[in-house]
């Protein structure tokens, strides 16, 4: 599926019909709504509702993975560097489906994890072709091959929902890629509201056939994550600026330990305090 050619699976987010596709807008064929269509991205809300998280306690961070979410490589080599991945990636999921299958990756950001898939984000980030609220996804019903969510769940305030849109736009036997977070601390993205157990994934995807559950990012990025927040309460002297400098800097100081997980994500007993979970399922 080229990215350029994905209009025919588009729906009205609200009443799921038709849209009518011009070049600089899309218009529901049932309820009239009128959609944006611009340089290829195609707009389901406004981007400017995207809240810049002024008012939280981790604002200097958010801002700071705003602007490097807008670089996508350099997205990419933090995000793989600071954080170990020892578990089974979103790219080890990606090399089982075919060229050609319809992916879509929730939540994407500006990371482009193989240039057949179709980014959507609740901001046009580059790379992203469509923006739109992930409560109310706008595809047909089965329409979709596979859905891939990396750490999104946790910041929608109704995940259940999500996860029935996600259920409702695959196709019989389409599969998913879901991770989320586990032992973390308070991030900001632009809020966050729920954390997942190994036994609440699967109650949160009980109408998925369960095909793998693991860790992604296990313990010790756990470890290190929790000792500099840690840490930085404790030298912040009650000040959130001096709190989240000091996050950052011990960021970057404890990221050589987390390499630890590539010995300790294989012990069973380790998703007791696991990072990130993944959840691979099939509709």
């Amino acid at each position: 599926m080229s990215n350029n050619n994905i209009g025919y699976i588009l729906s009205c987010p609200n009443c799921k019909s038709r849209l009518l596709i011009e070049k600089d807008f899309c218009k529901c064929s049932q309820c009239g709504a009128l959609y944006k269509h611009e340089s290829g991205i195609f707009f389901f809300h406004d981007s400017g509702e995207y809240n810049t998280g002024a008012d939280k306690s981790d604002n200097l961070i958010f801002q700071i993975k705003s602007l490097i979410k807008k670089s996508p490589k350099l997205f990419y080599f933090l995000n793989h560097t600071l954080g170990i991945h020892a578990g089974k990636s979103v790219k080890d999921f990606l090399r089982n489906i075919p060229k050609g299958a319809l992916i879509i990756n929730l939540g994407s950001g500006s990371n482009i994890i193989r240039d057949d898939v179709i980014n959507l984000d609740s901001y046009p980030y580059p790379g992203v072709k469509i923006v739109s609220d992930v409560h109310k996804l706008p595809f047909k019903d089965a329409s979709v091959d596979v859905v891939v969510a990396e750490s999104l769940l946790e910041h929608v305030k109704n995940p259940e929902a999500v996860v029935k849109e996600i259920y409702r736009v695959l196709k019989p036997g389409g599969t998913i890629y879901i991770t989320t977070p586990f032992i973390i601390g308070f991030h900001s993205s632009p809020d966050d509201y729920y954390r997942w157990t190994y036994s609440g994934l699967r109650i949160l995807f009980k109408d998925f056939k369960e095909i793998e559950l693991g860790s992604a990012v296990g313990p010790t990025v756990a470890f290190t994550y929790i000792l500099r927040e840690w840490l930085a309460v404790f030298f912040s002297f009650n000040s959130a600026y001096i709190y989240q400098l000091v996050t950052l800097f011990l960021m970057f100081i404890l990221a050589p330990l987390n390499l630890l997980d590539f010995i300790l994500i294989k012990y069973k007993i380790s998703k007791n305090i696991a990072h990130i979970f993944y959840f691979v399922g099939k509709k």
